[in-house]
């Protein structure tokens, strides 16, 4: 459920799973305002259409909570027993949540097996909390809508599920997927979702998240400076900023692509690209920001890649000036790498044009098909 779209993907379960529906649906206006569901039968009832226009008939599912609901950190606890962490994590977490810890939902995975750290050491744990009414709000208008939530999940966890195939640089095969390293041991993945209305970032070494951080530039900030320079509304300035912008300075070959409609050369590729350009900056000084605090903390830390997947990361050339930006390999996350793909029943096509914005959805339903715990 985003502020743009609602996108629904069912799995068949195997090693790897099987592909067996897909659909995105335009979120109307007024249903959804930055993450905050403002009508819930409203959203219950577009729900329902999206699962028809799939479909699907099954009724369990995963969904998320949306980035700017969720709380994600990793800590540090004594070593202690697996029974005493219940007790031991809530006293901890209450200390990074700004809310009562009555008012949130809160788990957590301890990343180190306690029999593995000496006396006296601590383990790391990673902990996830939500707001108890937003988390309720959910399951309600799931159940308005006919279904049965069954996982609740963090957006960032599930990307990492998703692009699992991607971060090894292979399709996943029943070998790689029984494994849970989601990079080699000693490597740093970077993974960026630039989603409509927040972008998050997340690294992580093998299995181990290690941060997990909002940014507050995202895909609608590229369309809103569209819309300022031309003097647009946001749905044509979405369409200018699709067809005509790029994240790199056109080259003459891209100004002849991108520039064959006669009726609209007011948007040149060189002028839109001024548009996105203060964007941009900001959102590679926002990055950058962020692996810088990732370095002081950790003390050594050599960021081997980066993918980036989410709706807004569809913009031509993003990829490429965010590497060049920072100095490493930038490359467009692949879902689809982590699942099998039946070509007779799905256009490959679409699903490479798609594949940005299905990243959380797919990574939803690895969680569902993976058995629940």
């Amino acid at each position: 459920v985003g502020t743009s779209a609602l996108k629904v993907v069912e799995l068949r379960a195997g090693n790897p799973p099987t592909l067996g529906a897909l659909a995105v649906r335009p979120m109307p206006p007024g249903l959804v305002t930055e993450d905050e569901v403002t009508d819930p039968q409203g959203l219950a009832e577009e729900i329902k259409a999206l699962f028809h226009e799939a479909g699907i008939q099954k009724r369990f599912t995963v969904t998320a909570v949306s980035n700017r609901q969720a709380i994600t950190r990793n800590i540090h606890v004594p070593r202690m027993t697996v029974a005493e962490l219940d007790e031991a994590i809530r006293w901890e977490a209450e200390r990074y949540i700004p809310f009562p810890i009555d008012e949130v939902v809160l788990d957590y995975f301890v990343l180190d097996n306690p029999e593995d750290v000496e006396e006296g050491g601590q383990l790391e744990v990673v902990i996830a909390a939500a707001r108890l009414d937003e988390v309720s709000q959910q399951v309600e208008y799931l159940k308005q809508a006919g279904l049965e939530p069954h996982v609740i999940d963090v957006k960032p966890f599930s990307l990492l599920r998703a692009l699992r195939g991607s971060l090894h640089g292979e399709h996943l095969t029943k070998q790689t997927l029984s494994g849970q390293n989601f990079t080699e041991a000693n490597e740093i993945g970077v993974v960026l979702e630039i989603a409509a209305s927040t972008s998050t970032i997340t690294l992580v070494r093998g299995q181990r998240v290690l941060m997990n951080r909002n940014i507050n530039v995202s895909g609608d900030d590229f369309t809103t400076a569209v819309q300022r320079a031309f003097g647009l509304d946001f749905d044509a300035a979405e369409d200018v900023k699709t067809e005509y912008g790029t994240a790199t300075i056109p080259t003459e070959d891209e100004e002849d692509l991108l520039n064959f409609d006669v009726k609209r050369e007011q948007f040149s590729a060189p002028r839109v690209y001024e548009a996105l350009r203060p964007v941009l900056v900001e959102l590679t000084t926002e990055i950058r920001r962020s692996l810088e605090f990732f370095r002081v903390q950790s003390g050594d830390a050599t960021i081997s890649r980066m993918l980036v997947t989410g709706g807004g990361a569809k913009l031509r050339g993003l990829p490429e000036a965010i590497g060049d930006a920072l100095g490493i390999k930038v490359e467009l996350g692949d879902p689809w790498l982590s699942v099998t793909v039946d070509e007779g029943r799905f256009d490959a096509h679409y699903l490479k044009k798609v594949a940005a914005e299905f990243a959380v959805p797919l990574g939803l339903a690895l969680r569902g098909v993976a058995g629940l715990d």
